[in-house]
């Protein structure tokens, strides 16, 4: 007789498997772990002695994470005959596992405020990696012999067999503090606690600390204290125009045109209730190993006066904030900010070290009830390993799927050697040039939609797509090749008011009221340049500080009412069409409707749009199968509305991959 313990687990990560192995090892416990792709299921006899203890203990080592469910046991005759999920060595990304935090924070210990300090199943290895395979002499971390302590780990620490990066602070890496004036070198134990501690106490003071993390350049602040830190962040010119569209935090801009921070990050979890108006699943998912980024509503006055009705979050995501976030609750702070810089960022504090590191864009979690979506990013989710029966290499996004040993991996481009390939798929626009002859390239929504496919086991099958993400699509796979059924009208930002002004009857009185009534909202929007999208235009007309679409998504989440507005789509050949649109939110704005009802109205009217037309697309093809990708439908009030005008047809939406851009390297396979 077999008790079986069963958890659910909606990843093929390995990570909570393998501690759940390791634990194991270490109490000398036999117990088959077995992991499908839907759940870990441990097998034990039912007669050991040691079950109840090791049942117990197992909740101080699993730590909290997005993927894990609720868990039930029983007993079997028979061991369960299920397919397991392929184990791979692929760097993780994520927060230290609860052993690993023990350590850092045990006076005892030799990792005793090392930041570094991770384990197989654990931690920043992905920023250390240089190449496949994953193995020490392909990391940065091949420079540093390991002590003697730490070979011994390597051979008899079950957490640490053979592990790539193992170090303390006797043979790792080195810290540093610098100021105007002098430079601190971190060499013991004692200096490792003393250099957080300053860095703690600098914020506490209301100074700034630049601090290399495992994910780059983060300059800390405490908001309470220095304002002008929120406008003045360290960006040049060159930096913000060239990549503040490619950041997954949200930038808006102060009146004097500064640009402001928008992440706050919660040193305390007892601070999340006081400050933040969060659903259990959402306090949850901040505290998991995983640590995403999410937005979420503003709670506090003194919150809301900084962030204003909705701010992005985070908790503590890599040793380095871990045990700076530890100081300073013991300053009594209960959140600081941070902002993702560049190394020339000024601040009255540096904290660095001399290892080159590898980072990755953050992850940003969408919610809805029980549902969680991945929405950009590469943090948590990459590397990743798929399936693929072509001889194929795909790029897209600065992430590429190559074949490395056998497996078929998507991770960033600069980790992959020169390889041999029948033919290279290269996203449209993407800057890069493979030299290839048989190089191809592809549109995002085909290449979204195929993703969406596979991951439901529906390539093959007919299917219609919705893909939004800046514009809208409605899309037609016939199980050989995804066609833009319905196209979205182009969208031509320069000449706005002549277009505004020729729509219909009428259109030219309203643009005379526009422009008396908001001048120099009127003149910025005759003065458009660029290639501009809808939601940037709408952001500008409604005067947000954050001129995007994660701004009108933000203003929309401050709204607590029940229905909006029916914002005019005015439909072509069933085409939305942007001019109308912006014309009916210019006539609710000369009537005086509130931003946040208006930005909310814009997604339920979307949200009504799209439960019209795709149903009329479903009867034509004789298809139930609905896809929906895009970074758009990563709003409350869309999302919400979706499900009850197209809940009845299910729609499937992406699990392994981000909802947004990145999924399409691995739906490129499949194109």
């Amino acid at each position: 007789m077999y008790f079986i313990f069963e958890i659910a687990f909606t990843s093929n990560k390995n990570y909570i498997a393998n501690l759940i192995r390791a634990y194991a090892t270490q109490e000398e416990m036999e117990v088959d772990v077995l992991q499908t792709v839907d759940k870990i299921i441990m097998t034990f006899n039912k007669e050991d002695e040691k079950l109840e203890a090791f049942l117990l203990g197992i909740e101080d080592v699993i730590p909290a994470s997005l993927f894990l469910g609720k868990g039930k046991h029983y007993f079997s005759e028979e061991k369960p005959a299920l397919m397991p999920v392929e184990q791979v060595n692929l760097p993780l990304n994520i927060a230290p596992c609860p052993s690993c935090q023990k350590e850092m924070f045990d006076v005892s210990s030799r990792r005793y405020f090392y930041p570094f300090t991770s384990c197989n199943n654990c931690g920043s290895q992905h920023p250390f990696l240089t190449k496949y395979p994953y193995e020490r002499a392909n990391t940065t971390m091949k420079f540093l012999v390991p002590c003697r302590a730490c070979e011994e780990e390597r051979k008899h620490n079950a957490l640490r067999a053979d592990y790539p990066l193992i170090s303390c602070i006797e043979c790792g890496i080195g810290l540093r503090m610098l100021d105007k004036e002098t430079e601190h070198m971190a060499l013991n134990k004692g200096d490792y606690r003393k250099l957080f501690k300053a860095s703690a106490g600098a914020i506490s003071s209301g100074q700034t600390v630049l601090m290399k993390t495992m994910h780059g350049y983060r300059k800390f602040f405490n908001p309470n204290k220095d304002l002008d830190a929120v406008k003045n962040i360290g960006f040049t010119t060159d930096t913000l125009e060239t990549g503040l569209a490619k950041s997954p935090y949200t930038f808006g801009k102060t009146a004097d045109g500064d640009v402001s921070l928008s992440t706050l990050l919660m040193v305390s979890a007892a601070g999340f209730n006081e400050h933040l108006m969060m659903v259990e699943q959402e306090f949850n998912a901040l505290l998991s190993i995983e640590r995403p980024l999410l937005r979420v509503a503003t709670k506090s006055d003194v919150i809301k006066n900084i962030y204003g009705s909705s701010v992005l979050v985070k908790y503590p995501d890599d040793g380095m904030t871990m045990l700076l976030a530890g100081e300073a609750v013991k300053h009594g702070l209960e959140y600081i900010a941070y902002v993702e810089c560049d190394s020339s960022a000024e601040a009255d504090f540096l904290v660095d070290f001399d290892m080159p590191i590898n980072t990755q864009k953050d992850m940003k979690l969408f919610i809805n009830q029980d549902t969680k979506l991945f929405v950009s990013g590469e943090r948590i989710l990459f590397p990743a390993k798929v399936q693929g029966n072509k001889n194929r290499v795909t790029v897209a996004h600065d992430l590429a799927c190559v074949e490395v040993d056998g497996k078929r991996i998507i991770d960033s481009i600069e980790v992959f050697d020169t390889v041999n390939t029948d033919e290279i798929y290269v996203l449209e626009n993407e800057d890069f040039e493979s030299g290839h002859a048989n190089e191809h390239r592809f549109e995002q929504y085909k290449a979204s939609m195929m993703s969406v496919l596979s991951e439901h086991y529906k390539v093959g099958q007919k299917a219609i797509g919705v893909h939004f993400d800046g514009s809208l699509h409605f899309l037609y796979y016939n199980g050989k090749t995804v066609i833009d059924a319905v196209p979205p009208i182009p969208f031509e930002s320069d000449n706005l008011w002549e277009k505004i002004r020729t729509l219909r009857e009428g259109s030219d009185r309203l643009v005379g009221n526009y422009k008396k009534a908001y001048p120099e909202v009127w003149e910025r929007l005759d003065n458009l340049e660029g290639d501009m999208d809808i939601f940037e235009v709408t952001a500008i007309t409604l005067g947000l500080a954050d001129e995007s679409f994660e701004g009108i998504s933000a203003e929309a989440l401050s709204f607590l009412g029940k229905g909006g507005l029916q914002i005019d789509t005015r439909v072509k050949d069933n085409r939305f069409d942007n001019y109308a649109f912006l014309t009916s939110i210019m006539s609710y704005q000369l009537g005086d409707v509130p931003n946040n009802f208006m930005c909310y109205s814009i997604y339920e009217s979307f949200g009504d749009y799209i439960g019209e037309i795709v149903p009329q697309l479903c009867d034509k093809v004789g298809s139930n199968t609905v896809v929906l990708t895009g970074e758009t439908f990563a709003n409350q009030s869309l999302y919400g509305r979706i499900q009850r005008t197209l809940g009845q047809k299910n729609p499937i939406m992406s699990k392994n991959f981000p909802m947004g851009k990145e999924n399409a390297v691995h739906g490129a396979l499949y194109l």
